[in-house]
């Protein structure tokens, strides 16, 4: 197979805005979703608690989905669908850096997944006794997209970097990452909910650290 089989077509200078939008997006991510769902979880405690929820341990309430079953609602809705938002932009930023082809496509398309199943998300969960219905379904079908392309797309974006020579010591990271949240999640099963909230940080953890080294490529004269 030819190089350019192989190989992601070459980028100019005019990706740098892209690197410094898409830098922006990751240092944010984390910050902007968790402060959220920590206010509003203040905010709705006793509605929480109502339907069942508690901070540490097992229950089956859809969290922090439920939120936007509150009298806040719309707050934990939007802060999806930001969610969203800032995953295509980093994921357009990042791309500007793929190397290898074959697994920057699959990256791309999972990043995608990821973006869409954030927006889906925005659709409100069913709470516990209710029927089922169609923006339940719609909100269980963004989970299972966001979390798999999470996952799917740190690993391929890891392997598409590989040889890029700035990335040197972060696409190992970047590969390690899904790999890496899988085991918190399970070391941490004794813990119940900790270790559902362990595995999201390392996750989304990921968006900063590759996030931090776009605005520093982005900011090079």
């Amino acid at each position: 197979m030819s190089t350019v089989d192989l190989h992601w077509p070459t980028r100019s200078h005019a990706s740098r805005p892209l690197l410094k939008a898409g830098g922006a997006a990751g240092l944010l991510m984390l910050p902007v979703f968790a402060t959220t769902v920590a206010g509003l979880t203040r905010a709705e405690w006793q509605f929480l608690h109502g339907l069942g929820w508690t901070v540490a341990h097992a229950h089956d309430v859809n969290y922090p989905s439920s939120l936007a079953r509150g009298r806040l609602g719309k707050v934990q809705s939007l802060n999806f669908a930001v969610l969203g938002l800032l995953t295509s932009l980093f994921a357009r930023g990042l791309g500007t850096q793929f190397v290898r082809r074959v697994p920057g496509i699959v990256a791309s398309v999972a990043f995608r997944a990821a973006s869409l199943g954030a927006v889906l998300s925005v659709f409100t969960t069913d709470l516990l006794g209710e029927p089922a219905s169609w923006h339940g379904r719609l909100h269980g079908i963004g989970f299972v997209l966001l979390m798999l392309g999470n996952l799917v797309a740190s690993v391929a974006a890891g392997l598409a970097l590989r040889d890029a020579p700035a990335w040197e010591r972060l696409w190992p990271y970047s590969v390690a990452n899904a790999p890496a949240a899988i085991l918190v999640a399970v070391a941490l099963l004794p813990f119940d909910q900790v270790a559902f909230y362990a595995a999201i940080v390392v996750m989304l953890s990921y968006y900063a650290v590759l996030g931090l080294r776009m605005r520093r490529l982005g900011g090079l004269a």
